[in-house]
């Protein structure tokens, strides 16, 4: 089985990042004293690009390089049910507003991060497994699944990943600083909030229950 969506990404993050991280280091050099070295959430070193706001703060570069491979997974969760065999269609349209939604996100989060020159933490956190996110090993076995199995492990598997997502946004939204980015959690959230209750109302049809953990 070739690698996933998500690994190759994950690869070409890394990539971008040994670009970046030269690029940086001598842009570096010329930074004035107000580009003072901060941390993530993490403590993950990080320094200011020359054009990240000054209200940037720490929680905000965590969000992104979280949140970034976090979508990204449930991207890659929703092209696997749209190709796999006899889905139903109520699901497929679910999983296709999930992968447009969370893309359109990404493309926002990805180009912040660019702006502010956060190539090396970007590619740090890309590789991240946490907050509702899937095993590897789970997400291939999804790729196996066909038909109404497919549609329910799905269903069971999103409920799960939103469930992550929304706790690690409610964070940016009380402690960030970039207002654009606390906009884009709470959309985040009230989107995601909506999907986990259509997800249960389809779960409870079928008479299968949640994942616990």
């Amino acid at each position: 089985m070739t690698g996933t969506p998500l690994r190759r990404r994950i690869t070409g993050l890394i990539a971008v990042a040994v670009l970046g991280a030269s690029v940086v280091s001598c842009a570096g050099q010329d930074q004035d004293a107000t580009n003072a070295p901060q941390t993530d959430m993490d403590g993950v070193a990080v320094t200011a690009g020359a054009n990240q706001p000054a209200e940037v703060n720490e929680v905000d570069l965590h969000f992104v390089a979280m949140m970034t491979p976090h979508h990204q997974q449930a991207v890659d969760m929703s092209e696997i049910i749209l190709t796999a065999e006899g889905t139903s269609a109520t699901t497929a349209d679910l999983a296709d507003r999930i992968k447009v939604g969370q893309q359109e996100e990404i493309d926002s989060m990805v180009g912040w991060a660019e702006q502010w020159d956060q190539h090396d933490l970007m590619a740090h956190h890309a590789p991240h497994i946490a907050n509702g996110m899937i095993t590897p090993e789970q997400l291939d076995q999804l790729e196996t699944l066909a038909g109404e199995e497919a549609d329910t492990r799905f269903l069971q598997l999103m409920h799960f990943h939103h469930q992550g997502a929304i706790a690690m946004t409610h964070d940016q939204i009380d402690n960030g600083g970039y207002q654009p980015l606390v906009d884009l959690a709470q959309q985040m959230i009230d989107i995601q909030t909506a999907e986990m209750h259509e997800i249960e109302q389809l779960l409870d049809a079928k008479g299968e229950s949640l994942l616990t953990e």
